[in-house]
């Protein structure tokens, strides 16, 4: 075998034992939430309801709406999969101040 085709071997199966590593590791590296106790209190600023969804294995998934009057809309916030949205609130300022409520999850 040629140096070369060798060498695209060795970057293939790289590649490949990489790919198999975060198939197989992939709720490690991606789905890491942080769970907070159920008496914590968000603190913001500005007025907010804090939403439940109870889940049919037991689990609780928690959403914050905050809202002003008149508003324009509603922005939609799906914050993603690891850690909490604890300290994403501050960013419900910037649809907030512009007349938008936003509803995070």
């Amino acid at each position: 075998m040629e140096g070369w085709q060798e060498t695209l071997l060795y970057i293939a199966g790289g590649y490949l034992l990489i790919c198999l590593i975060f198939y197989f590791l992939q709720h490690y590296f991606f789905f890491r939430p942080e769970i907070l106790p159920k008496a914590f209190e968000y603190r913001y600023p500005f007025p907010f309801d804090e939403v439940d969804f109870d889940m049919e294995d037991g689990g609780c998934i928690n959403g914050l709406h905050f809202k002003v009057p008149n508003s324009k809309g509603v922005v939609f916030y799906l914050k993603g999969n690891s850690r909490s949205i604890k300290g994403w609130g501050k960013f419900a300022k910037d649809f907030v101040s512009k007349g938008y409520d936003f509803f995070m999850i």
